[in-house]
C-alpha cells in the first residue's frame, strides 16, 4: 500500500507543478504588451472586437491583453448608452 500512496503523490504533485507552470505562462502572458496592429492579427479576438480596438488605441502605444479587453468593453458600454 505504501507504494500506491507514494505514486498518487507524485502523481498529484505533478498535476500541481503543471497547474503552477500554466498559472505563470498566463500572468506573464497577461502583462505582456502588445502594439495595435499585433491586436488586429490576434486570433484571440472577434472581427468586431478587432474593429474596436483598430478604432480606439493609439498607434504609438502598447497595451496589454486585459487593457485591450477593457478598451472594448468601454466602447461597448458607451454605445449601448
Amino acid at each position: 500500500m505504501k507504494g500506491i500512496g507514494g505514486a498518487l503523490a507524485m502523481f498529484t504533485k505533478k498535476e500541481t507543478d503543471q497547474k503552477k507552470n500554466l498559472e505563470e505562462t498566463e500572468q506573464q502572458h497577461n502583462d505582456t504588451e502588445y502594439k495595435k496592429e499585433q491586436f488586429a492579427d490576434a486570433r484571440q479576438f472577434s472581427r468586431l472586437e478587432k474593429d474596436i480596438l483598430v478604432a480606439v488605441l493609439s498607434e504609438e502605444k502598447t497595451y496589454t491583453v486585459q487593457a485591450a479587453q477593457q478598451h472594448i468593453q468601454q466602447f461597448m458600454n458607451g454605445e449601448a448608452q
